[in-house]
């Protein structure tokens, strides 16, 4: 099997995507393999008195992108039961690439994990040509807290100028020349993949597709007119409707979003369901040979800080699918998919290799 790496390069049209991403992710700390070793002899008991310092809390995309978003509902909510800050560290970059693999380097003590989200990490490490760690045997599941997934928005003053009110009338202002420009969440990532099936599949002829470091910065994008229309989660569209510069267009996945969002039209409207590279758990890991007993005090933390009263209203006020499953469901959930998205793929567009193609001839 042949990975590949994806550059994105700030905010520049990807007419083309650039392959070879060392550069980027590298080899990670001096002393990565030095953990690797300690892993190995790690003992499985974090102590009694765990935790007894800060915790650090790895989002693998910007800030105001969905998975940033549930992190930050829950983060104060998980202090009061650890009895220890928790602190939230954004390490964006390669479609979420650069988060996991930093992640998977860290040592192996309880006091590093992160949120990795499934499908999408599983498909962005199968296109990305990387060997220095595995988006599955490199974690230890700790819990998942939500389901979310993608949704298309698009900025006001384009859709009112077009007269785009569903997914048709954004395909018909693209194949007229209407509008100009579709966001994307990552050069290589689930959700480039989408645009290019979105492109072949469902008819939408954009001129120019362009990669953004997660939700928050193509919703950035979209609101600002840079461009027409792009991707955001279902999380993230909030924030951009909230902004009264864009919309939530159409709902990408299975989940009913429209207690949210009820104007918001369905992909199903136009095609086969996308739901199996477009909706995904949001999985909390930690690196592998973590001990038991502290992956376990983490996600009672996040039992009680997803279960709360506050918590579960902001859920219900924003149409948020809040959810936890403990550290076997989250097992269940993020292992055993490579083989699954393989697959899925192989039978979507003929295979990674085909999507590789793809994209650089896009």
């Amino acid at each position: 099997m042949r990975r590949r790496h994806f550059v994105k390069s700030g905010a520049v049209a990807a007419t083309g995507v650039t392959l070879g991403l060392a550069g980027c992710l590298g080899n990670g700390d001096d002393d990565a393999d030095d953990t690797a070793d300690d892993t190995a002899d790690d003992a499985g008991d974090a102590g009694d008195d765990f935790p007894t310092d800060s915790l650090t809390w790895m989002i693998p995309w910007s800030e105001g992108g969905g998975t940033d978003t549930y992190a930050r509902q829950l983060q104060p909510l998980m202090e009061d039961p650890l009895g220890q800050t928790v602190e939230i560290d954004n390490r964006e970059g390669a479609g979420g690439m650069v988060g996991a693999q930093w992640l998977a380097e860290q040592d192996a003590d309880g006091y590093t994990f992160g949120t990795i989200n499934s499908v999408g990490s599983h498909f962005t490490w199968l296109a990305t040509e990387t060997d220095t760690f595995h988006i599955e045997e490199d974690f230890d599941p700790i819990a998942y807290s939500g389901i979310f997934g993608y949704t298309l928005i698009v900025n006001n003053d384009a859709a009112d100028d077009a007269g785009i009110d569903d997914y048709g009338d954004l395909r018909d202002a693209y194949a007229d020349g209407e509008i100009s420009g579709f966001g994307y969440q990552g050069a290589g990532s689930d959700s480039h993949l989408t645009t290019l099936l979105l492109r072949d599949e469902y008819g939408l002829e954009y001129d120019t597709a362009v990669p953004y470091d997660g939700g928050g910065p193509t919703s950035e994008a979209v609101i600002s007119g840079e461009v027409a229309a792009g991707f955001a989660t279902n999380t993230s569209a909030i924030g951009a409707e909230e902004s009264g510069e864009a919309t939530a267009l159409v709902n990408l996945m299975d989940i009913d979003i429209s207690d949210a969002f009820p104007d918001i039209d369905e992909i199903t409207n136009y095609g086969d369901s996308l739901a199996w590279i477009t909706e995904f758990h949001q999985v909390q890991l930690a690196p592998a040979g973590t001990p038991e007993d502290a992956r376990q005090t983490i996600s009672e933390a996040i039992e009680e800080a997803a279960t709360s009263d506050e918590a579960q209203e902001w859920a219900e006020d924003t149409g948020n699918v809040l959810e936890y499953g403990d550290m076997d469901e989250a097992e269940e959930v993020y292992f055993g998919l490579v083989d699954e998205i393989e697959q899925n793929v192989e039978e979507a567009i003929g295979g990674i290799d085909e999507f590789i193609q793809m994209a650089e001839e896009e």
